[in-house]
């Protein structure tokens, strides 16, 4: 995956990104538009000298050119507003088909993940950080672009018309902002930094909780309930420690904020003020651009809120990407693209050499070499439970070893596609895990590796396929026939039915 969240953002919604930004620059015009006009209609209207205005070659009188000035201000407004709305829906719908992406790409890795992985993992962390933690990253998905330069020209658009108006009310507009520009970035890098301390801190929580769940009945039954209460206690302080922290300095930034915010009117009101006074700007020009300064601050708030959130996305999806990277993931190339043929592993079982470590580097297998002749029924009697989970992981490739290789039928079971693997080994051991459905389905599975034809033929010119496609999801319909019998060697479902039967008239 990107190691950049603006990396993944631009190589997957490109295109969409440029629509937006075209859509944004288009509705500038309107605003300035929606600027001018009150002034206009304050000067050249309701204060003009004259019973009839000249306008284009035609003479209007003074009611009409102010209702013909209103009209204009009144089309400015809704054209600036359907674009508003046209852009905001537009965004939202980027972000929500980029979280759509993001999440299954999670999602699918997660079944790339080594199997010892998941024991040092908590299942509680991984739902977190598919769900509630890449909630926020959509919303920056849709806003990468469009929203700085949306706010970015609102703000310069305001900018250039207080400029238009004097000189002194422009600087007055930006005279801050420098300030501003310096320090809440600052601030906000410090709550950053704790809350990616929190972040941790509540991925541990959740492990922790987890934990007591799944061990209940030891705690009461061992007496571990009242330490166990006391570690959550001290975990939920520590996280209580941080929130009060991070609401200290995100309050005082606000404070700093809003002050400096609230210091320009003061400008205004003495600058433009004394400039009225002594008649070098008009009043219209005064009330417009006291109007147009109160418009200016919502863009400039969106910008730091902008930043802020950039920075806060950023460290948040370093810190997922990197527990979403472990070593000895299944390559992406082995698991995707499933084979039309599936071979068969016909021959001996070779292991060479091979050492196993866990996830801490300990050793649990250490030079261990077999060879299997085909056709052989073998018992191995092990040390202990993690050895023997070992070495048939090592068969299965739910391990993966630090040293060797293991070879079936002259296959190097690490470059063997995983469809091979499922279809071709059979495994099974002491809790086997049920999914939703029926046991038929679970006992079935191998199976299932490929989908048939759906029941909906359109399916896939459908809204539901085309999203599922430009989302980079699973291009299968979940309503298929997914049961193909030819990967078992049989014809039909009666075909399978039947070996099941003899299965278990033979087993009892």
């Amino acid at each position: 995956m990107d190691r950049s969240l603006f990396a993944f953002i631009w190589r997957y919604s490109k295109q969409d990104q440029l629509i937006l930004l075209g859509l944004t620059i288009l509705s500038f015009p309107f605003l300035y538009a929606s600027l001018e006009l009150p002034k206009r209609i304050i000067n050249d209207a309701i204060g003009a000298v004259n019973s009839s205005i000249t306008v284009w070659g035609m003479r209007l009188t003074q009611v009409e050119y102010l209702v013909a000035l209103c009209v204009l201000f009144l089309a400015a407004v809704l054209a600036s507003g359907v674009f508003k709305m046209k852009i905001n829906t537009y965004k939202g719908t980027v972000s929500e088909r980029m979280l759509r992406r993001l999440r299954y790409q999670l999602l699918n890795r997660m079944m790339r993940f080594p199997a010892p992985y998941f024991r040092t993992t908590s299942q509680g962390e991984l739902v977190s950080m598919i769900t509630a933690e890449a909630e926020p990253m959509g919303g920056l998905m849709g806003d990468a672009v469009a929203q700085p330069v949306f706010q970015a020209g609102q703000m310069l658009t305001i900018v250039f018309f207080l400029f238009m108006q004097s000189v002194w009310f422009g600087l007055a507009g930006i005279a801050l902002i420098p300030l501003q520009a310096w320090l809440i970035p600052m601030l906000q890098r410090q709550i950053n930094l704790l809350n990616k301390d929190r972040i941790v801190e509540v991925r541990h929580l959740s492990s922790e909780i987890g934990e007591t769940a799944a061990g209940i009945s030891d705690l009461r039954a061992n007496g571990g309930w009242r330490y166990r209460s006391s570690l959550l206690t001290d975990r939920l302080g520590r996280i209580f420690e941080i929130r009060f922290k991070i609401y200290q300095k995100k309050f005082f930034m606000k404070f700093l904020n809003n002050l400096i915010t609230q210091l320009t009117p003061f400008f205004f009101y003495l600058v433009g003020g004394y400039l009225a006074i002594n008649g070098q700007i008009s009043v219209g020009a005064l009330v417009a651009g006291l109007a147009a300064y109160k418009d200016i601050a919502a863009p400039w708030k969106e910008l730091l809120d902008y930043y802020n959130q950039v920075q806060d996305m950023s460290l948040r999806w370093t810190i997922v990407m990197d527990r979403f990277a472990p070593k000895s993931m299944i390559g992406e190339r082995l698991i995707d693209n499933i084979p039309d043929e599936i071979p068969r592993l016909k021959g001996d079982i070779s292991i060479k050499d091979v050492t196993v470590t866990d996830e801490d580097g300990n050793l649990v297998l250490e030079d261990i070499s077999l060879d299997i002749p085909a056709g052989s029924r073998l018992a191995i009697q092990g040390g202990n439970a993690a050895e023997c989970a070992a070495l048939a992981g090592l068969l299965t490739r739910e391990v993966m070893p630090t040293r060797g290789r293991v070879e079936i039928g002259g296959r190097d079971l690490s470059t063997v596609h995983q469809a091979v693997i499922a279809a071709r080994i059979g495994y099974a051991h002491s809790q086997p895990y049920l999914f939703d459905g029926t046991l038929g389905q679970n006992l079935l599975m191998p199976f299932s590796m490929h989908s048939g034809d759906p029941k909906d033929s359109d399916w896939a010119k459908s809204r539901a396929g085309v999203e599922a496609r430009r989302s980079g999801n699973c291009p299968d319909p979940v309503d298929a026939d997914w049961f193909d019998p030819s990967i078992g060697g049989y014809t039909d479902r009666d075909d399978v039915g039947s070996w099941w039967f003899r299965l278990i008239q033979a087993i009892g």
